[in-house]
């Protein structure tokens, strides 16, 4: 019992960074950065805050492995309620993951042209420009497939969780 423990303690402790880091990915940085419509003033705001640009494709980073790591654990603690639901749970964040990574792969795309690389000559400032929006928004749409599948993972989770039968608290707040 006190393996399980320690496993949903970490599960726990891997999700706590993935809710935290979420919203710096997904809704400040962008926020802080991304003028819709406007390439030229985006890519000006990436190259004036690169350093936040570069942070929030490491934190993403971050972010992903901890997801893994949390419905892998997840697994651990709910194999045994069922295991086929169990595994469902863990494919559709599997499934994920290539996505995710190819949205990080899409930023340091972006970052790619927005900085003046020798290789990107060939191109003007406006194309170059009009390039990293398009890997931005390449990004954005891929993002959206995303959420979906951090929806469906919930369904199984939670059918999980009521089949468990894990002992909770008293309604009073002391512990028997």
């Amino acid at each position: 019992m006190e393996s399980m423990k320690k496993t949903a303690l970490y599960a726990g402790l891997l999700y706590l960074v993935v809710v935290i880091c979420g919203p710096f990915v997904l809704i400040y940085v962008p926020g802080k950065l991304f003028v819709p419509g406007d390439a030229t003033a985006t890519v000006q705001n990436i190259l004036n805050h690169e350093l936040l640009f570069r942070l929030s494709i490491w934190v993403g980073i971050v972010s992903q492995l901890c997801f893994i790591g949390t419905v892998l654990l997840l697994y651990r603690l709910l194999k045994d309620v069922h295991r086929e639901l169990a595994l469902v749970m863990v494919l559709l964040i599997l499934f994920d993951t290539p996505s995710a990574f190819m949205s990080m792969a899409n930023q340091v795309a972006t970052l790619s042209f927005v900085q003046r690389n020798e290789f990107l000559g060939m191109f003007d400032k406006p194309q170059r420009d009009a390039l990293a929006m398009l890997f931005m928004n390449v990004d954005k749409q891929g993002v959206f497939v995303s959420e979906v599948l951090w929806g469906l993972w919930l369904f199984p989770l939670g059918v999980l969780v009521v089949r468990s039968g894990f002992d909770l608290p008293p309604e009073n707040g002391t512990r028997s």
